[in-house]
């Protein structure tokens, strides 16, 4: 009887420790979008403008709340666009996203210790660019997929 509850806590440790995904989205504007963002590089010619990073930084209450928005989407969409824009941007390439991430354990026991906030924190960082004549922005070109009606 013993074996069975070494085994079923031995299960409930392991699926505490899943990976989580988390997304965030580009908005799109009347023209399409104004401002990609690729995880590589851009095939055509491009000036690089520089790099840029933007870092959020805040506590998670009771193990989920979030007040100070240390999510990837809020990272992006008020930091980092903002700042590619202002540089005169085309997108950014090589972008890497980093976040903290904690078990679902974890989170849990911050909740009943709720006294005690959990530091969260989330950095994009990428190469902004310019994309000079006849480069096109990934997923624009003559391989990409046709839009729908």
């Amino acid at each position: 009887m013993a074996g069975r509850w070494v085994l079923l806590l031995g299960v409930l440790v392991a699926l505490g420790g899943c990976t989580t995904v988390d997304m965030a989205r580009v908005p799109t504007s009347e023209r399409g979008h104004d401002v990609f963002v690729s995880t590589r590089d851009v095939a055509g010619p491009y000036k690089s403008l520089g790099v840029v990073q933007a870092t959020r930084r805040g506590v998670l209450l009771f193990g989920f709340a979030d007040p100070a928005g240390t999510d990837l989407q809020s990272d992006l969409d008020e930091q980092l666009l903002p700042q590619v824009r202002e540089m005169g941007g085309d997108g950014i390439i090589n972008v890497r996203f980093q976040q903290t991430q904690y078990t679902l354990p974890t989170r849990i026991l911050f909740s009943i210790l709720f006294f005690i906030p959990l530091p969260s924190e989330a950095t994009i960082t990428g190469e902004v660019v310019k994309l000079e004549a006849g480069a096109q922005a990934p997923g624009q070109g003559s391989g990409s997929v046709a839009s729908t009606r």
